[in-house]
């Protein structure tokens, strides 16, 4: 069952005992009523005979009333004891009519009906609404000296109630499915959106492999080529620098495409638990001094975020590698109550042959990733000295 539905029916058993609480003053005055007219009214409530009868019947209703089954979660399994209940409810009423005729007849009867109709489905909440209903009629007609209209105003008002509680169940049910459903379709639509989001991430995901991959592993082993040239000719030591930052300049690349068409094609996208992946990949292909810590309290970080946090990263470090080579570098990664803090941070070093070869959009790109999530984005000297460099993220969590 996913998250919609459950909440749908949390929802939907909150106003279920929320509508019951609101009906709370209207229980407690059929009760008082019930009570005050039973102990005004003749015979007397007493210890032996009818008078006992009447005594019990009332503490029965009493406590039925107060604590009826609307206020309670709907169990289909607990069906028969709800029935048995409500028998006893009803039998509670008829019985306050038999041993006080002269009280009131139709509401404890009636009050009884209005909760089968609401508790209880259509079937079942008919028959106990029925037995009910015959049970007063008979008391009155063998009992009392009430005529064919009050007979038949204590049915009626038995009727009323009942189809008015069996209505009022009726509407909750219907609001109910309906919210169901909502949630139902919500889910539909988002496993929708899901397969159609993979199956675009497939086709960029081979798209940049076919040209993207195939071209810089094509490059790679061109440059590998010059570089044993390079040696053979006894080309100058600059010229081989230079080819040596363009062929780490192209694995670097490569590694990152296979990164990114690896993302491309896993549904659980990269995020920070690749960060010491990360850290390593850099330490070990580009010959980085990086640390990597962590602390705080780890918890899943949302998949937007954790996916800018990766990028951060490894866009730090590509700069590292660019214009501090030799530097010793720290990855901090921070968890606190409400946010999560991101700290790249170097001690300085000297740029490479290819530093100027950078676009200079990197950091521009992950500080307008970091803006949209609400975070905060800085770079710069990490201290008064002016010496290495800083990039620091925070954003909530």
């Amino acid at each position: 069952m996913n998250d919609r539905v459950q909440a749908a029916q949390a929802e939907a058993l909150r106003r279920y005992r929320r509508e019951g609480r609101q009906l709370n003053p209207l229980r407690w005055w059929v009760v008082a009523i019930v009570v005050v007219v039973a102990l005004t009214s003749k015979p007397a409530i007493g210890l032996s005979g009818r008078h006992l009868g009447l005594a019990i019947s009332l503490v029965v209703f009493a406590v039925e009333m107060l604590g009826w089954p609307l206020l309670r979660p709907r169990f289909p399994d607990l069906l028969a004891a709800r029935v048995g209940e409500l028998a006893v409810f009803g039998a509670s009423a008829v019985a306050i009519v038999v041993c006080q005729p002269t009280g009131l007849a139709g509401l404890p009867s009636s009050a009884v009906v209005f909760v089968a109709g609401v508790a209880l489905a259509p079937p079942f909440a008919a028959a106990v609404g029925a037995a009910v209903t015959a049970g007063v009629v008979v008391a009155l007609a063998t009992t009392t000296r009430a005529g064919a209209a009050d007979i038949a105003s204590s049915a009626l008002l038995c009727a009323v109630l009942g189809v008015t509680g069996a209505l009022l169940r009726r509407y909750r049910l219907t609001q109910e499915r309906t919210e169901l459903l909502l949630a139902q379709l919500e889910e539909a639509r988002d496993d929708q959106a899901r397969a159609a989001a993979a199956q675009e991430r497939a086709s960029i995901a081979r798209d940049l492999h076919d040209v993207l991959a195939h071209s810089l592993s094509g490059l790679s082993i061109q440059l590998e080529m010059v570089r044993k040239l390079a040696s053979k000719t006894e080309a100058p030591p600059e010229l081989r620098a230079a080819i040596d930052d363009a062929a780490g300049l192209a694995k670097q690349g490569l590694a990152g495409a296979r990164d990114a068409v690896g993302a491309l094609r896993r549904d659980n996208r990269l995020g920070v638990d690749q960060l010491g992946e990360l850290v390593e990949h850099f330490r070990r292909d580009f010959g980085l001094t990086v640390a990597y810590t962590v602390s705080g309290t780890e918890r899943p970080l949302p998949p937007d975020l954790g996916l800018a946090l990766y990028r951060v990263t490894g866009e730090a470090l590509t700069n590292v590698a660019r214009h501090a080579v030799g530097a010793s570098t720290h990855v901090e990664l921070c968890y606190d109550a409400r946010a999560v803090r991101l700290a790249v941070t170097d001690d300085g070093g000297e740029p490479s042959a290819l530093a100027a070869e950078g676009s200079g959009w990197g950091l521009a790109g992950v500080r307008e990733r970091i803006k949209r999530l609400g975070g905060e984005f800085t770079a710069g000297p990490p201290g008064r000295a002016g010496s290495g460099w800083s990039v620091v993220v925070s954003a909530p969590a």
